[in-house]
């Protein structure tokens, strides 16, 4: 089988490698240059799955560390929810270019051939089956595509309407994110060195200050496109608020744009499967999405592998397992995220100053839907019953979500699947 792996994203990566290693011809074809790959900034995920992944014991120590206990900021900053985190608990966070090259390394060991310098175009098209790729280098054809371009991917993008998947992000699915780490200018070791604000100063997004021992991590994220003013008027406001933050950058001062939504329903067509940020594998309530990719990438590979067959009756396999498996437990939490953003920013004030969102919320992006935990936040949240409804809402459409993602229809049948995709759009909350 001739593998065609567009974009060298993580879960394309760990797919490219596995399917190497069994036996099939495998190219990646990716714009940049190696040394341009992986953002310059620090990202959460499971270290021990990267290990079975990459075949190691352990990691270098000087690329990972933990990361300090956290508060969320209210939009006023009246209120503050606390998470203090245990030795079992604790955030372990990486810095992505070593990441990525641990992944490449193992990549080319797999037998993974590279062609950096590749513009993907879009996808060559034979009756309902994708046969290959367009590029700036010329046509390029395969067995299988499988796209690991990112969340504008031009593959997706340019599919037929026919093929059912979804192409565009609606607002509210994405981050657009600025992140930069900057010099100290005194030693300071606050209590909860991580702050992260919702709702920041007032518009819909999210932000974060972490104050590390050498520098000072900021994100500055909205759901709209984000101008140099912003940030630079976002910035000013940190600075002010937290004068031990320098003017010199010491890594990132880069834009990008993270998906913060569901995963798409329909990640398969004949010849053709997306993972990671093509097929928006990421948790909607802080955009981590490293695990997904890689776990993905996994499971394409075993479903190529147990059959070597790239029909989408044989995908299906990779979509419904992925969901069953991922995507509807990452799914819940939408309907939180989704209706937060809804709220005027006094009406999240309301659910923090009176508890109905608290650290089991945050730190658990939604999980906490005890029968007890509801019956606390309605004693508390009847004050102003609009809020609290919206927020109880978005509770219960993301845990019916979550529950139909996992039961995607057991084979490929395109009735079915149209009939639980229109399911799963009725639980949607969109943002204004």
């Amino acid at each position: 089988m001739k593998v065609i792996v567009a974009g060298a994203g993580h879960g394309g990566l760990v797919a490219a490698s596995k399917l190497a290693k069994f036996g099939y011809d495998v190219t990646v074809y990716e714009k940049r240059q190696r040394e341009e790959l992986g953002h310059d900034w620090e990202d959460r995920f499971t270290f021990d799955l990267l290990l079975k992944i990459i075949e190691k014991d352990e990691l270098p120590k000087d690329v990972w560390r933990y990361r300090g206990d956290c508060v969320f900021v209210s939009p006023s900053k009246r209120t503050n929810v606390e998470i203090r985190y245990t030795d079992e608990t604790r955030q372990k966070i990486m810095w992505r270019k070593p990441l990525i090259n641990m992944l490449l390394d193992y990549a080319l060991k797999c037998g993974v051939k590279f062609e950096y310098g590749v513009d993907v175009k879009e996808a060559i098209i034979k009756e309902d089956t994708i046969i290959g790729i367009k590029t700036n280098k010329g046509d390029i054809l395969g067995d299988i595509v499988i796209d690991s371009m990112g969340a504008f991917s031009c593959i997706r993008r340019n599919l037929p309407d026919g093929f059912g998947i979804e192409k565009e992000l609606n607002r509210g699915d994405a981050f657009y994110g600025y992140r930069a780490y900057f010099n100290k200018t005194e030693k300071v070791s606050p209590e909860f060195p991580f702050e992260v604000y919702l709702y920041h100063e007032r518009e819909q997004g999210l932000s974060w200050c972490c104050v590390n021992e050498d520098n000072v991590d900021i994100l500055i994220g909205r759901i709209d496109p984000l101008t140099k003013e912003k940030v630079e008027e976002q910035l000013k406001i940190f600075k002010e608020n937290h004068p031990y933050i320098g003017d010199e950058i010491l890594h990132g001062g880069q834009y990008g744009v993270i998906p913060v939504r569901r995963p798409l329903p329909l990640i398969v067509a004949n010849g053709y499967a997306c993972v990671g940020d093509s097929a928006f594998m990421t948790t909607p309530m802080n955009g981590m999405g490293i695990d997904l990719s890689m776990n993905a990438g996994l499971l394409l590979a075993e479903t190529l592998i147990n059959k070597e067959d790239a029909s989408i009756e044989n995908l299906w396999n990779y979509n419904r397992e992925y969901h069953k498996q991922f995507g509807g437990p990452t799914a819940k939490n939408e309907g939180l995220k989704n209706s937060l953003l809804k709220l005027p920013y006094e009406g999240v004030d309301f659910l923090y100053d009176n508890a109905v969102i608290q650290s089991s919320d945050l730190a658990g992006a939604g999980r906490n839907m005890k029968l007890g935990a509801l019956l606390g936040k309605f004693v508390r949240g009847m004050k102003k019953t609009k809020y609290f409804f919206a927020i109880i809402k978005g509770l219960i459409k993301g845990s019916k979500a979550s529950k139909t993602y996992t039961k995607a229809p057991k084979v490929y049948n395109i009735k079915a699947i149209k009939k639980w995709e229109d399911k799963l759009n009725k639980l949607v909350i969109k943002i204004n």
